[in-house]
Protein backbone atom coordinates (compact mmCIF):
# COMPACT_ATOMS: atom_id res chain seq x y z
CA UNK A 1 0.00 0.00 0.00
CA UNK A 2 1.00 3.38 0.02
CA UNK A 3 2.47 6.00 2.22
CA UNK A 4 -0.95 7.17 3.10
CA UNK A 5 -1.69 4.60 5.99
CA UNK A 6 -0.40 5.33 9.22
CA UNK A 7 0.31 2.08 11.48
CA UNK A 8 0.33 3.82 14.65
CA UNK A 9 -2.41 1.93 17.16
CA UNK A 10 -1.73 -0.68 19.62
CA UNK A 11 -3.38 -3.72 17.70
CA UNK A 12 -3.83 -5.44 20.42
CA UNK A 13 -6.12 -2.60 22.31
CA UNK A 14 -9.97 -4.07 22.54
CA UNK A 15 -11.90 -2.44 19.93
CA UNK A 16 -14.32 -0.16 22.23
CA UNK A 17 -17.92 0.28 21.55
CA UNK A 18 -17.58 3.52 19.41
CA UNK A 19 -16.22 1.48 17.01
CA UNK A 20 -18.45 -0.97 17.17
CA UNK A 21 -21.55 0.91 16.14
CA UNK A 22 -22.62 -0.05 12.03
CA UNK A 23 -19.77 -2.39 11.79
CA UNK A 24 -20.57 -5.76 9.33
CA UNK A 25 -18.17 -8.48 10.61
CA UNK A 26 -19.42 -9.18 14.22
CA UNK A 27 -16.64 -11.46 14.81
CA UNK A 28 -13.72 -8.13 14.79
CA UNK A 29 -12.72 -8.20 18.51
CA UNK A 30 -9.36 -6.18 18.36
CA UNK A 31 -7.85 -2.97 16.68
CA UNK A 32 -5.56 -5.20 14.81
CA UNK A 33 -8.24 -6.97 13.17
CA UNK A 34 -10.34 -4.07 12.79
CA UNK A 35 -6.96 -2.59 10.91
CA UNK A 36 -6.59 -5.76 8.82
CA UNK A 37 -9.85 -5.76 7.60
CA UNK A 38 -9.92 -2.05 6.96
CA UNK A 39 -6.78 -2.65 4.56
CA UNK A 40 -8.38 -5.35 2.64
CA UNK A 41 -11.27 -3.22 1.78
CA UNK A 42 -9.31 -0.16 1.26
CA UNK A 43 -6.85 -2.19 -1.57
CA UNK A 44 -10.27 -3.33 -3.56
CA UNK A 45 -11.57 0.61 -3.37
CA UNK A 46 -7.79 1.51 -4.48
CA UNK A 47 -8.67 -0.91 -7.42
CA UNK A 48 -11.48 0.68 -8.32
CA UNK A 49 -10.17 4.13 -7.87
CA UNK A 50 -7.05 3.54 -10.23
CA UNK A 51 -9.56 3.23 -13.48
CA UNK A 52 -11.58 6.21 -12.38
CA UNK A 53 -10.97 9.52 -14.57
CA UNK A 54 -12.91 11.72 -12.68
CA UNK A 55 -10.59 14.70 -11.19
CA UNK A 56 -11.56 13.74 -7.61
CA UNK A 57 -13.28 17.60 -7.19
CA UNK A 58 -17.05 16.60 -6.11
CA UNK A 59 -18.90 15.62 -3.40
CA UNK A 60 -20.31 12.65 -5.26
CA UNK A 61 -17.11 11.40 -6.28
CA UNK A 62 -16.03 11.89 -2.43
CA UNK A 63 -18.86 9.96 -0.98
CA UNK A 64 -18.79 7.51 -3.59
CA UNK A 65 -15.08 6.78 -2.85
CA UNK A 66 -15.32 6.15 0.91
CA UNK A 67 -17.64 3.62 0.16
CA UNK A 68 -15.82 2.02 -2.09
CA UNK A 69 -12.63 2.04 0.55
CA UNK A 70 -15.02 1.12 3.67
CA UNK A 71 -18.20 -0.97 2.76
CA UNK A 72 -17.67 -3.88 3.40
CA UNK A 73 -16.71 -3.17 6.97
CA UNK A 74 -19.21 -0.49 7.77
CA UNK A 75 -22.90 -0.34 7.23
CA UNK A 76 -23.00 3.78 7.38
CA UNK A 77 -19.83 3.97 4.56
CA UNK A 78 -20.05 6.82 2.01
CA UNK A 79 -22.83 8.38 4.09
CA UNK A 80 -22.36 11.58 5.73
CA UNK A 81 -22.17 11.17 9.46
CA UNK A 82 -25.39 12.75 11.06
CA UNK A 83 -23.54 13.06 15.24
CA UNK A 84 -21.55 15.60 16.52
CA UNK A 85 -17.85 14.11 17.19
CA UNK A 86 -15.82 15.20 20.31
CA UNK A 87 -13.30 16.83 18.70
CA UNK A 88 -13.64 21.09 18.67
CA UNK A 89 -11.87 21.44 15.15
CA UNK A 90 -14.48 19.18 12.98
CA UNK A 91 -17.37 20.53 11.78
CA UNK A 92 -21.20 20.08 13.38
CA UNK A 93 -23.51 17.68 11.09
CA UNK A 94 -25.76 20.93 9.87
CA UNK A 95 -22.68 22.14 8.73
CA UNK A 96 -21.15 19.31 6.62
CA UNK A 97 -22.93 19.09 3.57
CA UNK A 98 -22.73 23.17 2.64
CA UNK A 99 -18.85 22.98 3.76
CA UNK A 100 -18.47 20.38 1.02
CA UNK A 101 -20.30 22.07 -1.94
CA UNK A 102 -17.79 25.29 -0.59
CA UNK A 103 -14.96 22.76 -0.88
CA UNK A 104 -16.40 22.11 -4.32
CA UNK A 105 -16.39 25.94 -5.68
CA UNK A 106 -13.18 26.61 -4.15
CA UNK A 107 -11.05 23.49 -5.49
CA UNK A 108 -12.69 24.95 -8.73
CA UNK A 109 -11.88 27.91 -8.52
CA UNK A 110 -8.28 27.67 -7.15
CA UNK A 111 -7.48 25.39 -10.21
CA UNK A 112 -8.86 27.60 -12.70
CA UNK A 113 -7.30 30.73 -10.75
CA UNK A 114 -4.22 29.25 -9.61
CA UNK A 115 -4.83 31.13 -7.05
CA UNK A 116 -1.95 28.99 -4.95
CA UNK A 117 1.28 26.98 -5.34
CA UNK A 118 -0.31 23.33 -6.41
CA UNK A 119 1.64 22.02 -2.61
CA UNK A 120 -0.60 24.80 -1.08
CA UNK A 121 -3.41 23.84 -3.13
CA UNK A 122 -3.48 19.92 -2.40
CA UNK A 123 -2.38 21.07 1.73
CA UNK A 124 -5.71 23.17 1.59
CA UNK A 125 -7.58 20.56 0.58
CA UNK A 126 -6.29 18.04 2.69
CA UNK A 127 -6.56 20.57 5.77
CA UNK A 128 -10.18 21.27 4.78
CA UNK A 129 -12.11 17.59 3.89
CA UNK A 130 -10.24 16.46 7.41
CA UNK A 131 -11.68 20.19 9.65
CA UNK A 132 -15.51 18.78 7.89
CA UNK A 133 -14.66 14.96 8.57
CA UNK A 134 -17.77 14.28 6.98
CA UNK A 135 -17.79 10.59 8.11
CA UNK A 136 -18.23 8.85 11.01
CA UNK A 137 -14.73 6.99 10.65
CA UNK A 138 -11.80 6.76 8.25
CA UNK A 139 -11.61 9.98 7.01
CA UNK A 140 -7.74 10.74 8.09
CA UNK A 141 -7.03 7.57 5.11
CA UNK A 142 -9.86 8.40 3.00
CA UNK A 143 -8.36 12.52 3.05
CA UNK A 144 -5.13 11.10 1.91
CA UNK A 145 -6.30 9.05 -0.67
CA UNK A 146 -8.99 11.27 -2.43
CA UNK A 147 -5.71 14.16 -2.17
CA UNK A 148 -3.14 11.40 -3.85
CA UNK A 149 -5.76 10.84 -6.27
CA UNK A 150 -6.77 14.61 -7.05
CA UNK A 151 -2.63 15.31 -7.57
CA UNK A 152 -2.05 12.46 -9.43
CA UNK A 153 -5.16 13.61 -11.76
CA UNK A 154 -3.37 17.23 -12.10
CA UNK A 155 -0.04 15.67 -12.70
CA UNK A 156 1.33 17.05 -9.45
CA UNK A 157 3.37 15.87 -7.47
CA UNK A 158 1.83 13.19 -5.27
CA UNK A 159 1.71 13.41 -1.22
CA UNK A 160 4.56 10.92 0.59
CA UNK A 161 2.34 12.02 3.83
CA UNK A 162 6.05 12.27 6.09
CA UNK A 163 7.67 8.76 4.40
CA UNK A 164 10.87 9.87 5.97
CA UNK A 165 9.62 9.33 9.66
CA UNK A 166 7.92 6.23 8.26
CA UNK A 167 9.90 3.88 10.57
CA UNK A 168 8.89 6.39 13.43
CA UNK A 169 5.23 6.05 13.39
CA UNK A 170 4.21 8.26 16.81
CA UNK A 171 6.55 11.01 15.67
CA UNK A 172 5.06 11.40 12.18
CA UNK A 173 1.65 10.90 13.81
CA UNK A 174 2.43 13.63 15.83
CA UNK A 175 4.14 15.91 12.70
CA UNK A 176 0.75 15.47 10.87
CA UNK A 177 -1.60 16.42 13.30
CA UNK A 178 0.35 19.36 13.91
CA UNK A 179 0.54 20.59 10.80
CA UNK A 180 -2.74 20.44 10.12
CA UNK A 181 -3.71 22.15 13.34
CA UNK A 182 -1.02 25.00 12.00
CA UNK A 183 -2.83 25.46 9.21
CA UNK A 184 -6.62 25.28 10.73
CA UNK A 185 -5.60 28.08 13.37
CA UNK A 186 -2.96 30.00 11.45
CA UNK A 187 -3.97 29.63 8.35
CA UNK A 188 -0.26 29.12 6.57
CA UNK A 189 -0.53 25.86 5.16
CA UNK A 190 3.59 25.79 4.57
CA UNK A 191 4.12 23.59 7.34
CA UNK A 192 1.13 20.87 6.08
CA UNK A 193 2.64 21.21 2.55
CA UNK A 194 6.16 20.60 3.64
CA UNK A 195 4.55 17.61 5.55
CA UNK A 196 2.94 16.13 3.14
CA UNK A 197 5.80 16.09 0.88
CA UNK A 198 8.58 14.83 3.27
Amino acid sequence: MSNFLFKDRDGQTPLPPELQKGLKPKHIQTVRELDEYEEQNIAVGMMWLANQNDAGISHNFWLKLHKKLFHDVWEWAGQVRTHELHNPYFLQPHQIWTALRQLEGDLAYWLKDRSFSEQEIAARFHEQIETIHPFVNGNGRFGRIVVEHFCKKQNWAIPTWGAALKNIPSDRRKNYISALNEARNTRNYKGLADFMHS
